[in-house]
């Protein structure tokens, strides 16, 4: 066999090998590429910030205290934080009404939608829906009860307890509109020794 038709063959011959994986002896110097995987479960959509948060309800005689706010007067026993406040969500926004105290009962019920009355007839029944809007009531809540939840209706909603609201001014306003927020905190009422709960905390 002459010079050219040995090397045809022999550039051949490796080709063939390369491209078999050189049989069975192993070894090949051909770096399979890498495959990555496509997800197969979509990601799931992180919640609004304001779902599902608590709103706490206590007497305004412990840490969480009473404040007068510039626009609604004097509020006291209901907050979203640690002290008294107005409450502020977003339209759609899902909330749990906690009661904050052990051995007291509590309600979270829209009295008005344009003022606090005077001498208003306040349930200790629930009613309305899973919905808070101008017929919601929730309920005696008692010591240490977590309800919920509730999605917000847009509106404004004047709270009081059917418990408290004459004898402590336990009562507050909801605003549930786009861009909306708490009002002012409160300060803790004076001699009270207790700490307050915070957002989803211990209790009073």
């Amino acid at each position: 066999m002459n010079k050219p038709v040995f090397a045809a063959c022999f550039v051949a011959a490796a080709l063939l090998a390369a491209c078999g994986g050189g049989g069975s002896s192993g070894g090949s110097s051909v770096t399979p590429p890498t495959v990555t995987a496509t997800p197969t479960v979509a990601p799931t959509a992180t919640p609004p910030a304001s779902s599902q948060q608590v709103i706490t309800a206590a007497l305004p005689t412990t840490a969480i205290g009473a404040t007068t706010d510039p626009t609604y007067g004097l509020i006291g026993g209901y907050t979203q934080n640690a002290y008294s406040q107005t409450l502020g969500f977003a339209p759609g926004s899902q909330v749990m009404i906690r009661n904050g105290q052990l051995s007291v009962p509590h309600t979270f019920n829209v009295i008005s939608t344009t003022s606090f009355p005077t001498s208003p007839s306040i349930s200790t029944t629930s009613s309305g829906s899973a919905t808070i809007n101008a017929t919601f009531a929730s309920g005696t809540l008692s010591g240490g009860a977590l309800a919920g939840p509730f999605t917000l209706s847009t509106g404004t909603y004047y709270i009081g307890c059917a418990f408290h609201y004459a004898s402590n001014a336990m009562r507050t306003v909801l605003n549930v509109a786009a861009n909306a927020t708490p009002g002012p905190s409160a300060t803790p009422a004076p001699g009270s020794t207790s700490t307050p709960p915070g957002q989803g905390g211990g209790n009073y």
